[in-house]
């Protein structure tokens, strides 16, 4: 049972303004996620960006949120990076403000938050390797959330699929004062490509 306040937020996501290169990304990725749901086979999605700070941890928070909303119980949500860094604060912010309830332990090199949007069971987020032991080693889609990543791995270990689903970087913006809006932006964005994603399986 997803809270209402997100289940407010996805009902008006809009889907019309998702750029053509991302609906074919999102549509390879339904496709091979419909095979395995008429299978009654579980699916694996890593979403990969290089810190596994922002956008990835975006992506497997809104998976999660919309397997759970559109009642796909077979479908499970990863992210990694590159690199090990910590997840941003200013995507926790971006959170909370949507409607999740968000608890962090004591790690201040690397906290790990537990996500919650309403279900029995939390997302759990920390920044890590793709590669880390938490994450699935073998038949998985690797979602490539960054340019960065993209062009760096240009092989997954164990990957099944590699499909690039790039999205800007609000980090860029840190430093501004329309850092707010923009990590807002990009969480629209996300939250509205899964959204398409789940109607289409």
């Amino acid at each position: 049972m997803i809270n209402r306040y997100i289940n407010d937020f996805i009902s008006k996501l809009k889907l019309n303004a998702i750029p053509s290169h991302k609906i074919n990304a999102l549509e390879n990725i339904a496709a091979n996620l419909r095979i395995n749901n008429n299978l009654n086979i579980k699916s694996k999605l890593n979403f990969i960006c290089t810190h596994n700070s922002r956008r990835s941890q975006l992506c497997q928070v809104w998976s999660d949120t919309m397997s759970r909303y559109y009642g796909f119980t077979n479908i499970l949500s990863y992210s990694g990076g590159t690199e090990i860094t910590q997840v941003n604060k200013n995507i926790i912010n971006t959170l909370i403000e949507t409607g999740f309830s968000i608890k962090k332990n004591k790690n201040l090199s690397n906290p790990i938050y537990f996500v919650n949007n309403g279900s029995k069971k939390n997302i759990k987020l920390f920044s890590k390797l793709y590669s880390d032991n938490s994450n699935p080693s073998v038949k998985y889609i690797a979602v490539l959330n960054c340019l960065g990543a993209d062009r760096s791995c240009p092989h997954i270990e164990g990957a099944s699929k590699r499909i690039s689903l790039p999205f800007n970087d609000p980090g860029e913006y840190d430093k501004t004062k329309i850092k707010y809006e923009k990590y807002r932006k990009v969480n629209i964005e996300i939250a509205s490509s899964m959204k398409y994603l789940y109607l289409n399986i």
